[in-house]
């Protein structure tokens, strides 16, 4: 019996697949549908039995997968636990707590309400206003000797270090502070280039007037080059990888040109300098800043300067250029012996020293050296006789191994490392950099241009710059809130007399205030050496009577040896007649 063939399935099209796929999607949400209709037969609010008790629910049934108003509140209320403290109300901390805070305050039962932290924020904020007024005000010393606050005295110190800003705070307004009109501005610039000083006996209503003609007086200096378009102050800062080269990098005629200019100014200044017409002046490079200073100004009997940073490679070329250097910032190795210790046991140090002659710290250094360079010989020496080359070992080289022994290699580039000219090495000096390349940037933007001079006394090519003025008021946070305040602010290359006539002219119209003040970095340590008392504090202003100073700068450059006569100022109060200060050096 044949078997029947098995027929070939019939083909679907796509839309009848599609078809039947719809059907059962749609299928099954119905199912699911009639599933939750079901469900609330049981859910809270239905008439439908409970199987335990037998008795109809009136109430939801709790959805396990869900938040309920209770758990809500209770992550709320736990929220507002104050730190260190528990949900039931222990505190857990307390011993960390107690190191933090006065004693009995901890252990304390502590609201957990905000308005108790609100209150304990604003006792604290209230006890911050007090200890900054009280801070403030000049206080005596206690019984034990110690300052409780800040030192008051009549002056503050010279501080020889270059500004780039200052501003003053007070709590009134600087009501004389406004826009500077065309006479006022006539009358500035007119007392600064005559050098003339204010007068004190002017009617009231033209005292307002004249504080802003001396406030623009104040923020006057003669700098050379002015070149509007290249930042030349300050000199010594951080260039970008990428900086553009300089405008005369490829331009010789130009180089040639800026640097005969310089020159002339250069020794226009440095002669006036000498004959005493000008009190000091800056020199700033790209890499090093020196400061000369007249006869006469720090208690110096001669004229001086001082350069900082420094390298042995410098000191170097000085020493054989014939000019003396010091480093009044390095201290001395004084390892002379005193004569007490001699006479101590009643030996006679006369016929002592008869007997066994005394060696000097040079006579050990020169032995040190002697010692030194034999056994650089021996090495040298050595490797010849093994048949080795010294120059495959450059580290053994004896004069390479003699510079890296010197410990004046530690300072370079160091604030310690300033040096100090005087005498007639800063003619040799002023000679060197008037002949010498080494103070102009070889690259950067400022390759070929020349060192900036800034001076306050005029001279031959140098141009008449005023610093830029602003005022008006703005916050301050003090303690944990904010408080307002009226503010000066001055900016541009401030000098140490540019400082001094702007203190003098705010105190005079306001009764407290205080000042910050931005110290250019690498001349914060010409405020660290001290003052010298070579000549009579009336021989050293004789030597600045055609310098033209008021007298005010006059007793403020001319200030003897004391240790609170120097110092890199950073911040300045002034309160009752006298000041108070924080220093950097």
């Amino acid at each position: 019996m044949d078997q029947p063939v098995p027929s070939s399935p019939a083909w679907k099209k796509p839309s009848d697949v599609m078809k039947v796929r719809l059907k059962g999607k749609k299928r099954r949400s119905v199912s699911a549908s009639h599933h939750q209709a079901n469900a609330k037969a049981t859910l809270p609010g239905s008439q439908g039995p409970d199987a335990s008790t037998g008795e109809v629910r009136t109430g939801k049934r709790r959805n396990p997968f869900g938040h309920s108003s209770s758990a809500r509140e209770r992550k709320r209320a736990h929220s507002e636990i104050l730190p260190g403290e528990t949900e039931g109300g222990s505190h857990q901390n307390k011993l960390f707590d107690a190191l933090d805070t006065e004693a009995g305050e901890v252990f304390q039962e502590s609201s957990t309400s905000s308005p108790a932290i609100l209150n304990r924020i604003k006792s604290e904020s209230d006890a911050n206003h007090t200890r900054l007024a009280e801070s403030e005000e000049p206080k005596a010393a206690d019984d034990t000797g110690q300052s409780q606050s800040l030192t008051w005295k009549d002056s503050y110190p010279v501080d020889w270090c270059l500004k780039t800003r200052v501003r003053f705070l007070s709590d009134s307004p600087f009501t004389w502070c406004g826009t500077l009109k065309t006479n006022e501005e006539a009358a500035g610039l007119s007392w600064f280039t005559r050098g003339t000083h204010h007068d004190e006996t002017i009617p009231a209503d033209e005292k307002d007037a004249q504080s802003r003609s001396r406030l623009h007086q104040c923020g006057m200096v003669w700098v050379h080059p002015s070149l509007p378009w290249v930042k030349l102050y300050p000199r010594i800062h951080n260039e970008g990888k990428q900086t553009r080269p300089s405008f005369v990098a490829n331009d010789k005629d130009l180089q040639d040109s800026l640097l005969t200019s310089w020159c002339e100014s250069f020794r226009s200044l440095f002669h006036q300098l000498r004959a005493g017409h000008c009190p000091y002046f800056y020199l700033c490079g790209y890499q090093s800043t020196v400061l000369f200073r007249a006869a006469g100004v720090g208690g110096f009997k001669h004229v001086h300067a001082f350069l900082t940073p420094t390298t042995k490679g410098l000191r170097e070329l000085f020493k054989a250029e014939g000019i003396e250097v010091s480093m009044p910032l390095v201290p001395s190795k004084d390892s002379t012996p005193s004569q007490g210790d001699n006479n101590e046991n009643g030996i006679d140090q006369e016929h002592s020293n008869s007997h066994q002659p005394v060696k000097t710290e040079e006579d050990e250094d020169d032995d040190e050296e002697e010692f030194n360079q034999e056994g650089d010989d021996a090495a040298s020496s050595w490797l010849q006789s093994m048949g080795l080359d010294q120059q495959s070992f450059p580290t053994l080289d004896p004069r390479r191994v003699k510079f890296q022994r010197d410990e004046s290699i530690k300072l370079d580039n160091r604030p310690q490392s300033l040096v100090l000219i005087s005498g007639s090495s800063t003619q040799a000096l002023y000679n060197f950099l008037l002949n010498s390349d080494i103070m102009i940037a070889p690259t950067g933007t400022q390759a070929g241009i020349p060192p900036t001079l800034l001076s306050p006394a005029p001279f031959e090519g140098g141009t008449l710059t005023a610093s830029k003025v602003k005022s008006g008021k703005l916050q301050i946070a003090v303690g944990n809130s904010m408080q307002g305040c009226f503010h000066l602010e001055v900016t541009g290359p401030i000098l140490p007399s540019n400082v001094h006539a702007l203190t003098q002219l705010v105190s005079s119209s306001q009764e407290r205030f205080s000042v910050n003040l931005s110290n250019h970095s690498p001349t914060i340590m010409f405020s660290a050496v001290p003052p010298n008392n070579a000549i009579s504090l009336r021989d050293r202003k004789s030597k600045l009577v055609n310098c033209n100073l008021s007298p005010e700068l006059m007793d403020y450059f001319t200030k003897g040896e004391d240790t609170d006569d120097h110092a890199t100022i950073q911040e300045l109060v002034f309160a009752e007649e006298k000041y108070s200060w924080t220093s950097l050096t």
